[in-house]
């Protein structure tokens, strides 16, 4: 009989407390990012509790997930907005005990953990997903006026401030920060999803026979959210540009939000409406037969952080057609899996998009270039970098440093 030895060098299993304004059943970047991670963290051995808004008919199916009471905001999508001054909250998190928390968002669930860290003199780590002066067109009514947007930015810094270490999912966050004058030490750790759940998928035309087309149909794919800014409706204009070349190539769009009833009003006003196909929202586990069947991966958006749809494509061995943005630089290579157009450039991006489908072994070379690119984003490998971040912070943490 052979006794296993143990890894006296192993560090201990941390308690990590997560916090985060958006979760499961929530379906965005940063639920499906922080999802994936939690995943990650309890595979190598950690213990996590994720604190979050509740989401009324919602029950969860992984363990330690605490949800705090919670009013709607928004219908479409919905959005719920944590009510964290309860007894019942405020008793529940005093008494969970972690090594470190990491907080997900400067509103209402972040402000706890920061209440957290300073009361217990814990480290707090704050990753920064979304730039806020680039969505102050949610705020109602006063959404779009300058002082909104000079009060976003002073939240973005104050908020920020507030970790004691600062992780960013891309330079082009590290550069804004810095630009904001963020005072504290910023990481750039890329998000992570499960490669081989993309790069292994079985050949399918599940969606080709969804939508009643030839399975030689090229799709030209956009998936993620349809809201105002991501610029969905330059890609309509760029199709009513491709389709005359190219009279089999169909364009979808794979998500939901509040732009779509526009959207589709704009497809149905163009001449290549049978042309334009809205999924809505699909299961997650879907999303790779999706993204295998697709021939290009389009992208026109300014204000991603680190877009998890476009790892997910290149991963899937999509080539790439994206506007010049900060967020895509290593994942949308110019020349190399795709090409990477000026912004709002409209005849250039749709020269590009021709480009591609009349070169059958430039497609083939650039998928191929695609997937060697997705390799560095895996969950295992941003899993193991904060782990390392989390202890540095503890250890800091107790030098009093």
């Amino acid at each position: 009989m052979t006794h296993s030895t143990p890894d006296l060098h192993a560090p201990p299993p941390l308690r990590i407390g997560i916090f985060t304004d958006t979760y499961a059943p929530q379906v965005n970047g940063v639920s499906v990012s922080l999802q994936l991670l939690v995943q990650g963290l309890r595979e190598a051995g950690h213990e996590v509790t994720v604190f979050a808004p509740r989401f009324p008919g919602y029950t969860d199916k992984e363990p330690k997930v605490y949800r705090i009471p919670s009013l709607k905001y928004l219908n479409k999508p919905p959005i719920y907005v944590a009510v964290p001054g309860t007894p019942r909250t405020t008793w529940s998190i005093s008494r969970s005990k972690f090594d470190v928390l990491h907080a997900h968002s400067p509103l209402t669930v972040g402000l706890l953990a920061y209440l957290k860290a300073s009361t217990e003199s814990l480290p707090l780590i704050y990753t920064y997903h979304t730039a806020i002066t680039e969505y102050t067109h949610w705020v109602k009514v006063i959404g779009e006026t300058h002082i909104i947007r000079y009060a976003a930015r002073w939240f973005s810094t104050a908020s920020t401030n507030l970790g004691d270490q600062i992780v960013v999912p891309s330079p082009k966050f590290e550069r804004l920060l810095r630009a904001q004058k963020v005072r504290r030490p910023i990481h750039v750790i890329p998000n992570g999803i499960d490669l081989e759940r993309f790069q292994k998928s079985k050949p399918s035309s599940l969606f080709h026979e969804r939508l009643g087309l030839n399975p030689d149909s090229p799709l030209l794919i956009s998936m993620g959210r349809v809201d105002p800014e991501k610029n969905l409706e330059f890609l309509i204009d760029a199709f009513v540009l491709i389709a005359p070349r190219f009279p089999n190539v169909h364009l979808v769009f794979a998500g939901d939000g509040a732009a779509r009833a526009g959207l589709e009003a704009r497809a149905a006003a163009t001449k290549f409406k049978h042309r334009i196909h809205f999924l809505g929202m699909i299961n997650r586990s879907d999303m790779p037969d999706l993204l295998h069947e697709g021939t290009i991966f389009l992208s026109a958006s300014v204000t991603e952080v680190h877009p998890l749809s476009m790892i997910e494509a290149i991963a899937s061995g999509l080539p790439v057609v994206a506007v010049q943005d900060e967020a895509v630089e290593g994942m949308a290579v110019d020349g190399v899996n795709g090409r990477v157009v000026p912004v709002n450039d409209l005849n250039t991006f749709a020269d590009a998009v021709c480009s591609l489908l009349s070169d059958r072994a430039g497609l083939e070379a650039m998928s191929k270039k695609s997937v060697e690119l997705s390799r560095k984003y895996s969950i295992q490998t941003q899993a193991k970098t904060l782990i390392n971040l989390y202890t540095q912070s503890i250890l800091e943490n107790w030098r009093g440093a």
